[in-house]
């Protein structure tokens, strides 16, 4: 008897029945907190969706309160803090300005008052040296000290910078001079090829100092000076010569034969022929060494020997472009780098157009036209020489409207909406042949996607409608209310807004989903439209490229079909939206041929999707759907868009913002009042009638 207990309760088992009593507990656990969250969601919804209400009407006072700061011509202030998730995910700073002091008038005052204390020190610093150099000046002993060396002391000289005393020899040139500066109060000596600092504590001591500076180094700075004169008239002469004036000539650049002197410095500036400097000649007064500076290179610098002749090729390669002229070159090299790519001649070719790779010129501006497969023209792209902006124009050149402002989803409702709307209050649509689900996907901390999901029982269909991240809802985009109150919450307010009770909600990372598709061996997609995405970069051997699929059926795996599902850019978020529905149908179609003999793959499937999985569906619920649900037909893919029931508010982007105030700038144009405007795309109901999703919802779902 005894052995038959020790062989049941062996190693195995004991470890067996910890698991069990472990899982039981957690389960206990888990129902607990469970029950606390539901409690709190029940009386929290409601505090938010007011303070969301709030938020809108202050969101509206602050764009009121920055139209008449735009009018008194101050500046714009935002009002919300961070309005929108991007805002939110950056402001993630550890410290997160929890010991920051934000009182502004106190800063500045404590600003202001180190600002008067240095002052004030500087001040008598400053009041104090200036009557060291004014005492010499008026000294009859340091006047003879001066003379007997053959040097003529000037008078006091002070400007907005300086004060300073001049000693210059017989020819008039300064060998000694003594500046002060008022930027910080330090005295300096300069001689043609040295600057040194002073230090004295009264007049007596800088005259003792002068006078030993003096001695010790006239004959040397004599002798440099002669040295510093054989230099510049070597540079003059070379400036003059003719391989220099013609290659300038030929450059279009004016090489001045006059310097100016900065940190022991002569710069001789070359100029382009509209006045910016392009370069400079530098002579180093100390070393006497010659360099030739760039300065549209990063400020490269050649040293050079012999100046006459290193200077011409020099000349001959620098970029004498005006910042207009290019900002041009850019454009037409991005133009015709982009008219090249395959993945725009695919698009080109799928609907019927050309574009002319070589441009043709006419009135100061650049057109590159695009015709249809007869020839037509149809516009034209063109860039505006005089400003380089990038034009669409008619036919005629007329009507221009600024290529990166173009806006494509301004287009014309394809869903016919009935004039009187119902009014359909606040009770939710939920019986018990129905069952709604949201299926999310999430992209680091931001809910990327969210697909309402329908499914009808009695007739065995699922009707599933997307849902832009863009719509805004009481104050936020509707995609933040997963990222600051949770996915209960987002469930809570789909819920409210669509007149559906949402019953479970499924939250899948992104690369759970590249996992599942992997696990599964891949999917089969077909797409009846061109996908394509500058934003993603190919390379064929060694030939960077767009990312193309052109119509027709591809087998993806993971990564693929991540891409598919996310691309967005050249179709819109809406057509993305649909590729998303497409997707999950054929992910559908390949688990419809799980049999039990890929129970292996089913358990890494669950595994992979829980590990990276936010859901309120249990275990036993996911198989159970699993099997009543995988044979259903999904009858409709629609999406909310501009197209139907959504609409764009008007808006400008902060970076269209600084163009069409740059573009202005340079056309020498009024500066545009657009720091104000709304700088967020966001979509809101047709009409602002919240009613109108409501109904789109039960078109979709209840129509026959």
């Amino acid at each position: 008897m005894k052995g038959k207990i020790r062989k049941i309760i062996n190693g195995k088992t004991i470890i067996v029945a910890v698991i069990v009593v472990l899982i039981v507990m957690q389960y206990f656990q888990l129902a607990k907190i469970s029950s606390s969250i539901d409690f709190l969601e029940t009386r929290d919804s409601s505090l938010i969706t007011e303070i969301g209400q709030v938020k809108d009407t202050y969101l509206a006072f602050g764009q009121d309160l920055n139209e008449v700061r735009n009018f008194l011509l101050m500046p714009t202030k935002n009002y919300l803090g961070f309005d929108d998730l991007e805002t939110a995910e950056d402001s993630t700073d550890s410290t997160n300005d929890v010991d920051k002091n934000k009182n502004d008038v106190q800063l500045a005052l404590f600003q202001y008052v180190d600002y008067l204390s240095v002052s004030s020190t500087n001040l008598e610093k400053l009041a104090l040296k200036k009557s060291f150099l004014q005492d010499t000046a008026d000294s009859t002993d340091f006047r003879s000290f001066v003379d007997s060396h053959d040097l003529t002391l000037g008078q006091i000289n002070e400007d907005d910078y300086s004060v300073s005393l001049a000693m210059s020899d017989v020819n008039g040139e300064s060998l000694f001079k003594y500046y002060l500066s008022k930027d910080d109060s330090v005295l300096y000596v300069k001689t043609p090829l040295d600057k040194s600092e002073v230090d004295a504590e009264n007049t007596d001591a800088f005259q003792k100092s002068a006078i030993d500076y003096i001695n010790k180094n006239k004959d040397s700075v004599i002798k440099s000076l002669s040295s510093l004169n054989e230099a510049t008239a070597s540079i003059a002469t070379a400036l003059i010569s003719t391989e220099v004036q013609s290659a300038a000539d030929n450059a279009g650049v004016i090489v001045s034969s006059e310097y100016t002197e900065a940190d022991l410095k002569a710069v001789y500036p070359i100029k382009s022929r509209s006045g910016d400097i392009v370069a400079e000649i530098v002579l180093n007064l100390s070393t006497l060494e010659i360099s030739l500076v760039n300065k549209r290179d990063n400020d490269s610098k050649l040293i050079v020997t012999d100046l006459a002749m290193s200077l011409p090729p020099f000349i001959a390669k620098l970029d004498t472009n005006t910042v207009i002229q290019k900002k041009v070159m850019e454009a037409r090299e991005n133009i015709e780098n982009t008219i090249s790519d395959t993945g725009f001649q695919m698009l080109l070719n799928g609907n019927n157009l050309s574009i002319s790779k070589e441009p043709r010129f006419y009135d100061g501006r650049i057109f590159y036209d695009i015709s249809d497969t007869d020839g037509i023209l149809i516009s034209s792209i063109v860039v505006e020489e005089s400003t380089a902006v990038i034009n669409i124009v008619n036919t005629e050149g007329t009507n221009s409207q600024n290529l990166l402002f173009f806006d494509p989803e301004f287009k014309k409702k394809t869903l016919e909406i009935p004039d009187d709307i119902p009014e359909y209050g606040d009770e939710l649509s939920s019986d018990d042949h129905s069952f709604n689900i949201l299926i999310a996907g999430k992209h680091g901390n931001l809910v990327d996607t969210m697909i309402f999901a329908h499914v009808d029982e009695d007739k065995k269909e699922v009707r599933m409608i997307s849902i832009p991240r863009d719509l805004h809802y009481n104050g936020r985009k509707i995609n933040a209310y997963g990222y600051f109150y949770g996915m209960p919450e987002l469930k809570k307010v789909l819920s409210d807004m669509t007149g559906y009770k949402l019953d479970k909600y499924v939250l899948i990372d992104m690369y759970a989903f590249i996992d599942v598709v992997d696990l599964i061996g891949g999917i089969d997609v077909t797409l009846e439209k061109a996908v394509i995405d500058p934003t993603y970069r190919t390379v064929d051997d060694g030939v960077v490229g767009t990312l193309h699929y052109e119509p027709g059926t591809y087998h993806l795996g993971g990564k693929e079909s991540l891409r598919l599902a996310r691309s967005r850019h050249t179709s819109s978020d809406f057509a993305r939206a649909e590729r998303q529905q497409l997707i999950l149908k054929s992910l559908q179609d390949k688990a419809k041929n799980f049999g039990f003999g890929d129970a292996d793959t089913f358990y890494e499937i669950a595994k992979t999707v829980l590990e990276k999985t936010e859901t309120d569906v249990d275990i036993e619920e996911a198989v159970a759907y699993y099997f009543r649900y995988q044979n259903y037909e999904i009858l409709s893919n629609d999406v909310m868009s501009s197209g139907n029931v959504l609409y764009v508010p008007p808006y400008i982007t902060t970076e269209q913002c600084s163009a069409l105030i740059a573009s202005a700038e340079a056309a020498g144009q009024p500066k545009p009042g657009c720091e104000g405007e709304n700088h967020a795309y966001t979509l809101l109901p047709r009409d602002n009638n919240w009613n109108v999703i409501k109904w789109f919802f039960k078109e979709k779902f209840e129509s026959v």
